[in-house]
């Protein structure tokens, strides 16, 4: 995967999983002209579907497929160190370190997010030198994995964009790393 092409398709994912309002439903043909120059087509074809499944919801069914699965679900939140260490201590110790490790690479983060929260990890791997993202994600990949199979289980449209991403983290060369297993 070349570098225009994990750019494109790790900001894709990053905005396709954040809230589906309107400012996100006016941005959708733009990312579906940029999606169109991604060069893997099995990435391409399968982001270019989720456009399509997503079009066969009306605005507020969407939203609250969105809020159900992601902000009522504890077991299919976006944010993957929860998954190793739910509300303990030890989570912070995680997210500071992700948060330093995004400052190590001159990405700012938002205050608005926690450092674990998917889409803000996948803006990172689109904005860091591929070494930073495959180091993030090596830690992490359990736990995208785990919400890709519980998103499936709960037949979500957005399982398809957890394999594009498990995919497109293949590309670049992610591998599981043993310190990231899910414990819970």
């Amino acid at each position: 995967m070349n570098t225009t092409d994990r750019q494109i398709t790790f900001s894709a994912l990053s905005c396709l999983l954040s809230y589906p309002d309107e400012e996100w439903r006016a941005e959708l043909p733009d990312w579906k002209a940029l999606i169109q120059e991604i060069g893997n087509r099995q990435i391409r074809e399968k982001l270019l579907h989720f456009f399509e499944t997503s079009a066969s919801y009306s605005p507020e069914a969407l939203i609250e497929h969105y809020v159900y699965t992601f902000d009522f679900g504890k077991k299919t939140n976006m944010y993957v160190t929860y998954f190793n260490s739910g509300e303990q201590r030890e989570r912070g110790i995680e997210l500071l370190h992700l948060k330093n490790t995004y400052e190590q690479s001159g990405f700012l983060p938002t205050e608005k997010e926690l450092p674990d929260y998917l889409p803000l990890m996948l803006e990172f791997a689109a904005a860091a030198e591929i070494e930073a993202a495959r180091s993030v994600f090596e830690k992490y990949l359990s736990n995208v994995r785990e919400l890709a199979s519980r998103l499936e289980k709960n037949d979500s449209i957005y399982a398809e964009l957890l394999h594009v991403l498990l995919a497109a983290l293949e590309n670049i060369g992610v591998r599981e790393s043993v310190e990231g297993a899910v414990q819970a």
